[in-house]
């Protein structure tokens, strides 16, 4: 139709802004092509030109509409194209799970093997530290009354365990059990010190928590320093390639995780901090990564985006069910040495390689790889200029806000669990299972989750997934101390569910602020700042809230304290709802429609 000009003007603006605001891409300017309306600058009609050429389209006005409305941004005198398929609504609609997952399969069943990795702390790792711990041995590692058996009912329990077994305990003049007196208790016994070479459990105990507040802030200062550098990369060479890298620096960790064991330890705890910083590429590194390769696959389409993370959740932990139930069996054993376990470990961390080389097929596309910039090794100037991206949009700085705390309570809590349970009357291996419970659980929970995605919405997701993870810590602490030791279950179900609605809409939503080129610098920003709470977190809590000889609800700091701030989390992101809908309200009246389904509006509809 020939609109009169007023009219194709009014309506070519009101598209270009909401395109921009429905991509979240806030520097890109957008125009019909052709100059319909007489709105698009010389250089972008040159691109338009140039583009179409190139693809054999025939460059007539008739053109399908799905290349009628372009974005991009000026590079000097030149115009980078971001053509927009807005009239494909089939490419709108939700994909059955099915259908994601063979889109991103090999995407999949990568995340899923470094989900194991990201997991070791509540499964192997602290056992192999508990092993490590020599005790009483040399005047050196002698321990102090702190450690003596004080509790009436602990020293009631080794004596009977002691008469029942034909064991010896030293009692002090003041009726305590000394702390090197203790003897070597059976490994099937819950007073055993799950190390074959020191016989005190608390002590066992608080040392590998004092090797974890040393080793986990040093792999988040390297992955702080690393993220920026693998963001870069990501975005020049392509996802697989890194992909690959960090697999095989995962096989490296594996193998110096394997020599320490096979050496008892013999050169100290340097092998422990090296192998724990690698391990490190499982975390942020990776997540900033898959991230920028399921925007890559599913673009601006924040519906499909958010059900292709569930579903990636939902892989994590049906390989993780599995991976637990074998981990299970393997601590049943009480192993005195872990060099087997950590053999396995680099066979899976070898099979990660090989997924990568030999079935992944790179998901950015050629036009928006960009050269590698010097500065991006240098990780203070990389990080500011990736948190530039982030300080440019509010919702993005709340998001990173919630990020800091986040990792504070995650990962604190995540990193004294198995000695939290333990304590509270846990055997090593009976903290495996929550989690295998918890495992089973998300597969019910994912089915219910994915047809209601669009009815919840990608923000209130991230409200309810807060709030799960504040009530999963009241029944891991003040609810199993004072109620029932099923709670430690239940939490357990609630937190990998929390997992699986909170991980997808934080990473959607970041994902929707960024554009096609930021994609994994911006992650990477975002994961930095999370970094860095874990960096102050990790400490505290394995330092100061932790304590192994704390009786009575003073066991249960950890959980309590995870708790609120879980809370102020939720805080934050009904804070995040109501200033991305206030922009919603202030928006054009033909911006897009803050509908369930998010369908936009199509260029023929304009």
């Amino acid at each position: 139709l020939k609109w009169p000009k007023p009219v194709r003007g009014f309506i070519n603006t009101t598209a270009a802004k909401s395109v921009g605001q429905f991509t979240g891409t806030l520097k890109s300017q957008c125009w019909q092509s052709r100059g319909r309306g007489g709105m698009a600058p010389p250089a972008f009609e040159k691109a338009v030109l140039q583009y179409e050429s190139s693809s054999g389209s025939s460059g007539s006005a008739s053109s399908s509409p799905s290349s009628s409305v372009w974005c991009g941004r000026h590079r000097a005198d030149s115009f980078e194209l971001e053509p927009l398929g807005l009239s494909g609504d089939e490419e709108r609609k939700p994909l059955s799970s099915c259908q994601l997952l063979r889109r991103i399969a090999p995407i999949a069943a990568v995340s899923a093997m470094m989900h194991i990795f990201m997991m070791l702390e509540i499964h192997i790792y602290m056992p192999y530290l508990y092993s490590r711990v020599p005790c009483c041995v040399s005047p050196e590692n002698m321990l102090g009354d702190h450690y003596d058996i004080t509790d009436p009912l602990m020293i009631k329990a080794m004596q009977d365990e002691a008469l029942t077994h034909n064991l010896t305990l030293k009692v002090t003049e003041s009726g305590h059990l000394a702390a090197c007196s203790l003897p070597h208790f059976l490994k099937t016994s819950q007073l055993w010190s799950f190390s074959p070479r020191c016989t005190n459990k608390a002590f066992v105990q608080q040392s590998a928590q004092g090797i974890m507040a040393v080793m986990k802030p040093t792999q988040k200062l390297f992955t702080f320093g690393i993220l920026p550098i693998v963001g870069a990369l990501a975005d020049s060479w392509g996802r697989a390639p890194v992909l690959g890298l960090i697999g095989g620096g995962l096989m490296l960790a594996c193998g110096l995780s394997a020599l320490d064991a096979y050496t008892d330890a013999a050169w100290g705890n340097g092998l422990v901090y090296i192998s724990g910083c690698l391990f490190g590429l499982a975390f942020q590194p990776k997540d900033s990564i898959l991230s920028g390769a399921v925007a890559d696959l599913m673009g601006d389409d924040m519906v499909n985006k958010g059900r292709t993370f569930v579903v990636l959740r939902t892989v994590d932990s049906a390989l993780s069910f599995f991976v637990n139930i074998f981990i299970y069996m393997y601590l049943c054993e009480h192993r005195d040495s872990y060099f087997l376990a950590w053999m396995a470990f680099g066979g899976v961390a070898l099979l990660i390689v090989l997924v990568v080389v030999t079935c992944m097929q790179e998901t950015l596309p050629q036009h928006l790889r960009k050269a590698v910039d010097g500065h991006a090794f240098i990780p203070l100037y990389a990080q500011s200029q990736s948190i530039g991206l982030v300080c440019k949009d509010t919702v993005l700085i709340l998001q990173a806000v919630m990020a800091f705390l986040f990792y504070i309570y995650l990962l604190g809590y995540m990193t004294t669990k198995t000695s939290y349970l333990t304590l509270i009357g846990f055997k090593m291996e009976e903290a495996m299972l929550p989690e295998i419970l918890a495992s089973a659980s998300v597969f019910v929970l994912a089915a219910v989750l994915m047809p209601l995605i669009t009815q919840i919405g990608i923000w209130n997701m991230s409200i309810i997934g807060n709030l799960m993870f504040a009530a999963a810590y009241f029944l891991a602490g003040p609810f199993t101390l004072l109620v029932s030791m099923s709670g430690p279950y239940l939490a357990a179900v609630m937190l990998q569910n929390a997992v699986l609605i909170s991980f997808p809409a934080f990473q959607t939503i970041v994902s929707q602020r960024l554009g096609p080129e930021d994609q994994g610098k911006g992650q990477s920003a975002i994961m930095a700042i999370g970094t860095l709470g874990a960096v102050v977190g990790i400490p505290f809590y394995n330092k100061v809230l932790f304590d192994a000889t704390s009786h009575g609800l003073d066991r249960a700091k950890t959980p309590i304290v995870s708790m609120c701030l879980a809370l102020m989390c939720a805080a934050i992101a009904v804070a995040v709802k109501r200033v991305e809908g206030v922009k919603q309200h202030r928006a054009d009246p033909l911006d897009w429609p803050s509908s369930p389904t998010n369908r936009p509006i199509s260029g023929d509809q304009l």
